[in-house]
């Protein structure tokens, strides 16, 4: 078996590794691509564009139930799940295609194989028609993650599900309990909730979105309640008992519920599994492939990027991973600045949030100062008939830098985006209040918590 010589090796299609096989051969280098499952990985097929797809058909199911607020009759609603999954699968297709296509112009060989280290400048892989081997410059591990097992709960596709499980939207149960808080947990909780499924969300944090804002957090909470949905934190589940028709969710000895079907949505881990680390004289480090910011691991040519790094487990910080290290695979020194990195959960309203807040700048030993805006402040709100939210710009006190900036709104994925510049340019308060945003829009929330940090709030 004669080895095939490439300048760089990818392994692994998803938004790091695609990504990285287009930057590298971009920049001149030959790129084979080993993917044995869809091109786009994860978050195209089985996370962020199928979710937000069915978020966009039940976002429109609610507005359609508030309609008379904005002067609107509508007669009988329904909706047909089945349309709503082949719209998003459509979606999917759509984009899957288009990345399959862009590496084939980029003349990235896309190898249909699993992909298997065999030590510095070598890889193998293995698929269903054979083996090939793999010579090359450099190597970019990019396998992404896997959901995490919860003890005591063994999903079987049917009553105990993951989001991998849920997209069909078959089986709509009467009622179903989501056990994490986290982004996907919220999402879906959405989601069933507008199909009119009693959705019970469980964590076992003291609040959702464990790690994000306690504040907004709490909001989020209070804003879900208000459409029926059922918060239980503080409760760490231990165990699921089949009822005949239900099942009954255990959480410590005092607190159980009764669903047709369980959400396991617990986050996820690296997947390492099969990938000859060892052989390749790597191990994991900390829950993911130790990287410097070059995305290097400790075997010079072997780089890292996305989830299995076990860093951000987010698709964009993957894609700036593998622009990162396919640059230095190719001889472009570049580093990776994690500084200022948006995470965004789509519910309504949305949550975003880039950089610290006041008790992280605190712990970084800089002394901060945080500007609240409230949602009801903001002319373009009022008119979507939304004012359940909050954004809170923290500042240094002594130099007027931002250092963060959380939002709870609608629209508050793309607000946080000019505030990721900022900070990335280095920018004060003082620099972005200057800015002129457009009235009315969302973004003037932006605008009104750089005005009150720079000393002169100008609408309370």
């Amino acid at each position: 078996m004669a080895d095939e010589r490439v300048d760089v090796a990818v392994i692994g299609a998803g938004p790091g590794g695609y990504v990285a096989a287009l930057r590298a051969a971009g920049l001149g280098a030959s790129v084979a691509v080993i993917e044995m499952d869809e091109a786009g990985g994860t978050c195209l097929n089985r996370g962020c564009i199928p979710t937000k797809a069915i978020l966009a058909s039940t976002g429109l199911l609610r507005a359609v139930a508030r309609s008379r607020d904005f002067g609107i009759s509508v007669g009988d609603v329904s909706f047909d799940p089945s349309v709503i999954a082949s719209r998003s699968k459509g979606i999917v297709e759509t984009m899957r295609k288009g990345v399959e296509e862009l590496l084939t112009r980029a003349g990235v060989d896309l190898i249909r194989a699993r992909g298997v280290l065999k030590g510095p400048g070598a890889v193998e892989a293995v698929g269903p028609d054979g083996t090939r081997a793999l010579s090359c410059g450099a190597v970019i591990v990019a396998t992404g993650s896997e959901w995490i097992e919860v003890p005591g709960i063994e999903t079987d596709g049917g009553r105990v599900i993951t989001s991998d499980h849920a997209f069909s939207l078959a089986d709509i149960p009467a009622s179903i309990a989501i056990v994490g808080g986290g982004a996907v947990g919220c999402e879906f909780a959405e989601i069933y909730s507008a199909l009119g499924v009693e959705t019970t969300v469980i964590e076992m944090m003291p609040h959702l979105l464990p790690g994000e804002d306690t504040e907004l957090a709490r909001r989020l909470e209070a804003a879900l309640k208000r459409r029926g949905i059922g918060i239980a934190v503080s409760k760490r589940v231990t165990g699921l008992e089949e009822c005949g028709r239900t099942i009954k969710v255990h959480a410590g000895d005092d607190w159980s519920i009764d669903v047709e079907k369980v959400m396991v949505a617990v986050g996820r881990k690296p997947s390492t599994e099969g990938l000859g680390l060892e052989e390749a004289g790597l191990d994991v480090e900390g829950g993911g492939i130790g990287v410097d910011e070059r995305m290097e691991t400790r075997v010079p040519g072997i780089y890292a990027v996305g989830d299995v790094t076990g860093k951000f487990l987010l698709a964009h910080v993957a894609s700036a991973q593998g622009v990162v290290a396919a640059e230095n695979a190719c001889g472009v020194r570049a580093e990776m600045d994690y500084g200022a990195v948006p995470r965004c959960v789509y519910t309504e309203p949305e949550y975003a949030a880039v950089g610290m807040g006041e008790a992280e700048a605190a712990e970084a030993g800089i002394e901060a100062a945080v500007y609240r805006v409230h949602l009801g402040r903001i002319g373009r709100a009022l008119t979507l008939g939304e004012t359940f939210g909050l954004a809170k710009m923290t500042c240094a006190r002594e130099t007027g830098k931002v250092l963060g900036f959380h939002v709870l709104a609608p629209h508050a994925s793309e607000l946080v985006s000019e505030v990721s510049a900022a900070m990335a340019g280095g920018l004060t308060a003082e620099d972005l209040s200057r800015v002129i945003h457009p009235h009315p829009t969302m973004s003037e929330m932006v605008w009104e918590a750089a005005q009150g940090s720079a000393g002169r709030p100008l609408h309370g």
